[in-house]
């Protein structure tokens, strides 16, 4: 296509333009555009209201365009130039687009508006404008000549009613006996407003007034038909000497259509901003375009614009969770997800059940996100509360049994220190009471782990699991603390997978399905743990949903008095319960329920009364690791590094003393420090002398995880290996990632300490005479 023809060569002479603008360069901008699409024009610029209203009176004003965002703007001086300068075009130049801001102005008869920021469109926008005014005068001209014709005015649609000054019908043409249903004969004579009962949306009397004062007025009208019926009609009153011509066309169905959307549009906004869920429209990037008020609540904000000024990739917990959630609705257009922990501004936790649905354009690219997020964190918070509830439950249950074993332990302990005491050079018998007193110790640490994993609080961790383990740890716990009466069976499959799962929670699992067995088992009987593999597709004959290939068994299985047929729906209702009062809660296999449900598996159960009961878990193996993750990288070794000194951090003074009687016996140099800021201020002393840092990880006065963080900081190589009595998995993997070379389990053995120690910076030197270190 070619250049656009100079719009004021179409016109013969410039366009006349006031221009309503208070910023220079806005202006400026706006003239430029002019000029870049030939369109001719002299443009006087005004800045406020009443330079707006003076220059309306100009011999010749051609285009109007006004800033609709400026003070004192807007509607009213759109009125004022309809009053001044009727069938002027009139332009809107906006700042923003606000579809309802848009929409007002175009309804209140301007011709056109465009976005500053797509300016390129003004040119085409005035042409258009000027084209329409230009079409409106020819038609009113061609209304005006078909006064003189009145034979021909019965071939138009639309009502023509010509009245005189006391609003007496004086003319009625076909086109006004369809819309109206009275005849010619019955209309003439009439008064035009008692005959139609119009009403406006300003009063009659202001109407009359105006038909007084003016020679033209257009707007919509309500009017009644002969039938009853009230119908919308665009009507354009025009004088004609004392006579009024009147046209009306009826435009109910468009009004009735335009009301029908607005109702709609303002219900669907009432129930977007007065629902429960979180809604919220946002970029592939995160950045947030819209969002309705319980977005804001669930996430802390205090409005909604403080909502939208935040990024939704910020609110989750890793910004690899935002670009996985991305990459994964791509394909797949919608994705759910039944739980997804976030943040709240604060940086509190929050659980959501959430949907998410993409809009793609011609090819295929993401373009905008939308977000449903229902609150799940009351719920979350009670389901953590019951399953907490129920570890307290199992540690009472267990705590005669590991009181009674630990009783044992002691007495083990002192009877063979007694008989090293009595066993004066006799090497013999001192190894062997040193062996049984090792096994003892071994067998006491082993139940503080297992309490400690029973009774522990976390939030749920999914790692790679080995089932047979835990089912192993669970025999060895409960022959232990279960009365005698009671046999435990281990069947265990062979090269048997593992699972992505929270083994606290799988724990808490095994240990109130044994607890059942065994009050099921009043005078005893016998208890098997069982592990298998079973299909997705045998499982999907039983249950609903099974969406993996292969599912991981486990299978608690009793010889006790079964459950009764009566009994059996109601065993997963929380606070169910068959026993007597004081004695359960219900709460056990409620929580079995919920935490095998929350790792996508099915519990199944079989019994009859009489025969014993079966209980199997399954859970899923799609995501599970064939072999275990690796806790970190190794640590580099340095055997040949001649710094032969080792800094030793232990709040428990025996420990201390004999780590450093261990160390120096082995021919290392040694630092002792009794608490973290000594540890510190020793290591800023001697950190080019030591090559190893054995530390503590619960010190006092400053942490162990703190303490190697500022030996980091004076040290940045700093060789460590953190000890600890119970060591949280997600805080084991940060100490690993800070470089962190290795962490141990206390109680430790020294002398597989001591291999580690040699593992990373060697044998002492034999010929290191330097004196110990305090």
């Amino acid at each position: 296509m070619g250049a656009p023809v100079p719009l004021a060569c179409t016109l013969m002479s410039p366009l006349q333009i006031v221009h309503l603008e208070v910023r220079e360069s806005d202006a400026d901008l706006v003239r430029a555009e002019l000029r870049r699409s030939q369109i001719e024009c002299n443009i006087t610029r005004v800045r406020d209201g009443d330079e707006f209203a003076a220059a309306l009176d100009a011999p010749e004003v051609d285009l109007i365009l006004a800033d609709c965002d400026l003070p004192g703007c807007g509607l009213d001086l759109l009125a004022l130039s309809q009053k001044k300068r009727p069938g002027v075009p009139f332009i809107f130049i906006l700042d923003d687009l606000d579809p309802l801001k848009g929409i007002d102005t175009l309804h209140a008869g301007a011709s056109d508006f465009v976005l500053k920021k797509y300016l390129a469109k003004l040119g085409p926008a005035v042409r258009r404008a000027l084209n329409e005014t230009r079409a409106q005068r020819e038609l009113q001209d061609v209304r005006q000549h078909l006064l003189q014709h009145a034979e021909l005015l019965d071939l138009a649609s639309d009502a023509i009613i010509i009245s005189d000054a006391d609003e007496v019908i004086t003319y009625w043409n076909n086109g006004a006996e369809r819309i109206y249903g009275w005849s010619r004969d019955e209309a003439l004579g009439q008064k035009v407003n008692d005959l139609l009962k119009t009403r406006a949306a300003e009063t009659l009397g202001w109407l009359s007034a105006t038909f007084h004062t003016e020679d033209r007025w257009e707007g919509e009208l309500w009017q009644t038909r002969r039938d009853g019926i009230e119908i919308v009609v665009a009507s354009s009153w025009t004088r004609a000497g004392t006579n009024w011509l009147q046209i009306n066309a009826d435009v109910t169905d468009r009004v009735r259509s335009a009301e029908a959307l607005r109702r709609s549009e303002e219900r669907y906004r009432r129930f977007v901003d007065e629902a429960l869920t979180g809604n919220v429209l946002m970029k592939p990037d995160g950045t947030v375009v819209t969002c309705n008020p319980a977005f804001a609540r669930i996430f802390g904000f205090a409005t909604i614009a403080e909502a939208k000024s935040t990024n939704f990739m910020s609110l989750l917990r890793t910004k690899k969770e935002g670009l996985d959630l991305v990459a994964e609705l791509r394909p797949n257009e919608s994705i759910e997800r039944d739980e997804l922990e976030m943040r709240r501004r604060d940086g509190d936790a929050v659980y959501v059940a959430a949907r998410f649905t993409g809009s793609f354009d011609a090819e295929g690219k993401l373009t905008e996100l939308k977000s449903y997020l229902f609150n799940d964190t009351k719920r979350k918070r009670l389901e953590q509360q019951l399953i907490q509830a129920q570890k307290m439950e199992g540690l009472g249950i267990l705590a005669g049994g590991i009181a009674h074993d630990f009783n044992n332990i002691l007495a083990i302990i002192l009877g063979y220190t007694t008989r090293i005491e009595d066993a004066h050079g006799q090497p013999v018998q001192v190894a062997d009471a040193l062996q049984v007193v090792r096994e003892a110790v071994e067998r006491g640490a082993a139940l503080v782990q297992q309490l400690l994993t029973s009774a522990r609080q976390t939030e749920a961790q999914f790692a790679v699991l080995n089932l047979n383990t835990l089912l192993r740890e669970m025999d060895n716990m409960l022959s232990a603390t279960f009365p005698k009466t009671i046999n435990f069976v281990l069947h265990l499959h062979q090269n048997f997978p593992q699972v992505k799962a929270d083994r606290s929670q799988i724990h808490q699992v095994l240990l109130n399905l044994c607890v059942n067995a065994r009050d099921a088992m009043p005078d005893g009987g016998t208890i098997t743990l069982e592990s298998g593999l079973t299909t997705g597709a045998q499982l999907s004959e039983y249950f609903t949903g099974v969406a993996a290939e292969r599912y991981a068994c486990l299978r608690v299985i009793d010889t006790g008095t079964g459950i009764s047929k009566e009994v059996k729906p109601h065993i997963f209702e929380p606070f169910y319960t068959t026993k007597e009062r004081s004695k359960g809660t219900g709460l056990g296999l409620s929580v079995v329920y919920g935490v095998v449900n929350n790792h996508r598996g099915f519990v199944q159960v079989d019994s009859e009364p009489g025969y014993g009961t079966t209980f199997s878990i399954y859970l899923p193996l799609e995501h599970a690791a064939e072999a275990a993750d690796g806790a970190g990288e190794k640590a580099p070794l340095w055997p040949n590094e001649p710094g032969r000194t080792v800094m030793l951090v232990e709040d428990e003074e025996m420990l201390r003393a004999l780590g450093v009687l261990m160390l120096e016996g082995d021919g290392y140099r040694v630092i002792a420090a009794k608490d973290g800021v000594e540890a510190v201020d020793m290591f800023t002393e001697h950190a080019n002398e030591i090559g190893l840092v054995l530390c503590d990880l619960g010190l006092p006065r400053l942490g162990g995880r703190e303490v190697f963080l500022k030996m980091k900081e004076i040290k940045p190589n700093v060789r460590t290996i953190v000890a600890s009595g119970y060591l949280e998995p997600n805080l084991r993997s940060e100490l690993l990632r800070a470089g962190v070379i290795d962490t141990v389990q206390k109680p430790y053995d020294f002398r597989e300490m001591l291999e580690k120690i040699r593992a990373v910076i060697g044998q002492p030197n034999p010929d290191d005479d330097q004196p110990q270190l305090f």
